[in-house]
């Protein structure tokens, strides 16, 4: 079973009814209905995203929020930099 948290966009008017419900089992479950809905039709309707686009993207959200990532600072002592064995043919 997936536990991650799950984040629905949700359109002012369906905000607006989820801030009103006022805890009727029934609101609440015609609510949740409502707002699975938009996110199936809001995630049908986006464009598909290859992997190298996504990359782009993240690069320039993070240059956009000033954001920079070493990577031998992450890196640099993951790799094995000793001679290694020797090998006799």
């Amino acid at each position: 079973m997936n536990t991650q948290p799950i984040t629905l966009q949700l359109p002012i008017g369906l905000l607006a009814q989820a801030q009103a419900i006022a805890g009727s089992p029934e609101d609440l479950q015609n609510f949740l209905i409502q707002a699975i809905e938009h996110e199936i039709e809001r995630c049908q309707s986006a464009p598909r995203m290859g992997f190298w686009e996504g990359v782009e993207r993240l690069r320039a959200e993070m240059q956009a929020e000033g954001i920079e990532i070493d990577p031998d600072e992450i890196w640099g002592d993951v790799r094995d930099r000793s001679p290694g064995r020797d090998i006799n043919l």
